[in-house]
């Protein structure tokens, strides 16, 4: 059989109502051949089987592993064929048929065996209304930036960089996604590819779009700081949110607060600097939310508008905050916005 120059790894855990648009919409790329492969983590909403039944009709591989989405992406490149791989969310679609060719080509052309391409977000909602924070976060998604990279962009990379990082870390629950691109960030570069790849934003439209990126936001720097207590004790609270519509913060809080009162002084404030530490990292965002909110008033196409605000506050906000005074400075304000913000969920729940 031909090689595929291509091998697109999908992860899949009950997601049968996704699977028809997702297939009918990889069926629609042209000019290149690639090798599907659907990794299973367990699913029992029939989808399965109805990938089993299909096999006859269209040409792709249904594995199986254990539960969890960085084991299933790694068991998936086992098994793939190809030297390029492309790992996608079962909910992505592309609107340009030569989406995959071209992406394909223009990494072949940039000649780095350490270059990743991620594409153009944007999201798919049930309601057509423009809405800010979904023109925010499709712009900052495109910036490459620090952790603004994630799975729902897709992953195009060769197989040997994916070797050089071991693969995703099979030990995390959530983000492994995050971790992946920042590990690809310490070694080579990320390419954004100009090809758009749109992704369902049911999600956010379910449980809140500021829940769900306050709650990301939390995690990524609980990750970054590595704080391996919060993610072992919140396992039962990300099971009972499978059960819940809206995001429900209130217990992630809570959870954070009961694990400093059971550690000394000492330990708990480390925790809050490390935080304080990060978020004063991610300062430049205060600009570009300015940057963002102008040009989508002026109805200027996602990721095409000035960051003016940004390249001048940017370098003055390092200069002035990048040392200990700013650093204790961001820890103090992020102590505050927590104990507002909890109070808050508080009051909600009351």
């Amino acid at each position: 059989m031909k090689q595929p120059e291509l091998s697109i790894v999908v992860p899949i855990l009950n997601e049968s109502a996704e699977l028809p648009d997702f297939l009918a919409d990889l069926q629609r790329q042209q000019q290149v051949f690639f090798e599907l492969l659907f990794v299973d983590g367990g699913s029992v909403d029939g989808g399965l089987e109805w990938l089993q039944q299909l096999q006859l009709e269209v040409p792709f591989a249904v594995l199986q592993s254990e539960r969890g989405r960085a084991r299933q992406l790694n068991h998936g490149v086992r098994q793939a064929n190809a030297d390029w791989l492309l790992f996608l969310h079962v909910d992505s679609r592309f609107s340009d048929p030569l989406a995959l060719r071209n992406a394909l080509d223009l990494m072949q052309q940039a000649g780095s065996s350490n270059l990743a391409g991620h594409f153009a977000l944007r999201f798919r909602r049930c309601d057509e209304q423009p809405a800010f924070g979904y023109y925010y976060y499709a712009w900052k998604a495109r910036l490459g930036r620090p952790e603004t990279i994630h799975g729902d962009q897709g992953f195009v990379l060769q197989r040997n960089l994916f070797e050089q990082l071991n693969g995703f870390n099979e030990t995390m629950r959530v983000m492994e996604d995050t971790d992946f691109a920042e590990r690809v960030r310490e070694i080579g570069q990320w390419r954004l590819l100009p090809m758009e790849i749109s992704t369902s934003a049911r999600r956010f439209e379910i449980e809140g779009l500021w829940q769900r990126q306050l709650l990301g936001a939390l995690i990524m720097c609980f990750r970054d700081i590595g704080w391996e207590q919060f993610f072992a004790e919140s396992r039962d609270i990300y099971r009972q949110q499978a059960e819940t519509e809206q995001l429900q913060l209130r217990p992630f809080f809570r959870l954070i607060r009961n694990l400093f009162s059971c550690m000394g002084y000492r330990a708990a404030w480390r925790i809050w600097w490390q935080s304080g530490s990060y978020v004063r990292r991610h300062g430049w965002q205060l600009t570009f939310a300015l940057d963002a909110r102008l040009a989508f008033n002026r109805g200027v196409v996602v990721g095409q508008g000035s960051t003016l605000l940004t390249r001048i506050f940017e370098p003055l906000y390092e200069l002035f905050t990048d040392n200990p005074l700013g650093r204790l400075a961001a820890t103090l304000m992020l102590r505050f916005w927590f104990e507002v913000t909890d109070f808050f969920l508080r009051s909600k729940d009351a």
